[in-house]
């Protein structure tokens, strides 16, 4: 909780959400000089950004994300030499399973190529020693080598602290409700334990940032999406390279197991947001489909109550949901493994060891907002990384530091403004 010493204190930025866009901007605005304070409702990177499969990945980032990517690379391989959190500089081969795949992964290396990428095709023997463990012929294949894995939670524990060593506050079991707006210009933060005074307040609050940003009045047109992962006991003789399929997606782990996954499985329920957005959502959806199932539900009628609670002169009780803990889709990664066995005999041994979910906040186009609110001065937003924003997470906060300070390339965050969505009237 707060102490007295953040309710009197007058901060330069405070952020909500304490993920990996909420530490990393915190850091790189303290390394400008900033006083910074970091609230969340729950615990430092409960949620998505300690449960994801740990990929520091290139391959089928968008051309607008793709910097962010190549960026982040440098500053991961920086953080891992100060501490240890299972960085693996691995590589990562993305497999093809039929022409159709083979010409979309191509399609994206053309349009990457000459960018700094050190994504390439692999041919049919590179494949075969990368994957010796394999039966399975694929379509084609692209491998970047400087792609790497990364422990999620072991990383994130080290960036935690590393903030709080740099001098950031850190208050988490602690919600902000709101922000204040004084004058049309942002004034600080109504944590549920009181005011906290800051001149620049940044929302990075992944799947809550949407309910957050509607205290303000403010439409973002995000939705959630649940993904569920497992990981495996320990798997000897398995491969090394981080895999990317549309039949299993594989990193290997510290600990001698697998996280494995599978990209075409997510989950959303309709609610009523999936219709207040269909209009922006669908050209996307139409495109990618086969990679998101959706479910109708009593989802829909428990998000209405939900969001009726949260808005201008609302309580706004973020407090009453301090982790966000979907329950994994058991049947799906069962049938998961069960392909990989069936691919990889020197899977054959291997068993569930433990399976989580996490909900992932989407925005129409993928991309993320990383962008200054025009509405309110003094008032930004960082969120809707769409299941890429840990292996970008450190360029991303870098410029969103830069955003902040008004000191970002134009071309850089121009991708990501919010105004791209002409739902404010800005």
């Amino acid at each position: 909780m707060t102490s007295p010493q953040n309710l009197g204190q007058h901060y330069d930025v405070a952020i909500a959400g304490a993920g990996i866009i909420g530490l990393a901007t915190a850091l790189f605005l303290r390394e400008r000089g900033l006083s910074v304070v970091v609230f969340d409702k729950g615990e430092a990177a409960y949620e998505q950004s300690s449960r994801n499969w740990g990929w520091m990945r290139t391959i089928s980032q968008d051309m607008a994300e793709l910097s962010l990517a190549l960026d982040s690379r440098p500053l991961w391989r920086q953080w891992a030499r100060e501490g240890d959190f299972g960085f693996r500089p691995c590589g990562l081969l993305s497999v093809a399973a039929d022409a159709g795949e083979w010409s979309g992964l191509r399609g994206w290396l053309d349009q990457a190529t000459g960018r700094g990428l050190d994504a390439r095709m692999a041919e049919a023997d590179e494949v075969a020693r990368l994957l010796p463990q394999f039966r399975r012929r694929w379509a084609g294949a692209v491998f970047a080598p400087g792609d790497a894995g990364i422990e999620p939670d072991q990383a994130m524990n080290f960036l935690e602290s590393k903030v709080r060593q740099a001098g950031v506050d850190i208050v988490t079991g602690n919600a902000v409700r709101r922000i204040d707006i004084r004058g049309g210009t942002v004034a600080g933060v109504e944590t549920e334990t009181g005011f906290v005074a800051a001149g620049k307040v940044v929302v990075a609050a992944g799947v809550w940032s949407r309910w957050l940003c509607a205290t303000l009045g403010i439409v973002l047109p995000q939705l959630r999406v649940i993904a569920s992962v497992l990981r495996t006991t320990p798997v000897d003789g398995g491969p090394d390279v981080n895999l990317a399929s549309t039949r299993y997606c594989l990193r290997r782990r510290r600990d001698g197991g697998y996280t494995v996954a599978r990209r075409n499985s997510s989950l959303t329920h309709v609610t009523p947001d999936s219709l207040r957005f269909m209009r922006q959502y669908l050209p996307n959806y139409l495109r990618q489909k086969q990679l998101l199932r959706v479910r109708m539900g009593m989802d829909f009628f428990r998000e209405l109550r939900l969001e009726r609670r949260f808005g201008p002169g609302r309580p706004n009780p973020f407090e009453d949901f301090r982790t966000c803990d979907p329950v994994p889709d058991t049947e799906t990664l069962k049938e998961t493994l069960d392909h990989l066995k069936e691919d990889a005999p020197v899977f054959r041994s291997a068993r569930i060891a433990a399976s989580w979910a996490g909900t992932i906040d989407v925005l129409p186009d993928a991309l993320p907002v990383l962008s200054p609110v025009a509405r309110y001065p003094g008032l930004f937003l960082a969120t809707g990384f769409s299941a890429h924003g840990f292996g970008i997470g450190p360029a991303a906060g870098r410029l969103m530091a830069d955003i902040v300070t008004d000191t970002a390339p134009t071309a850089s965050a121009a991708p990501f403004r919010l105004e791209r969505f002409h739902l404010n009237g800005d």
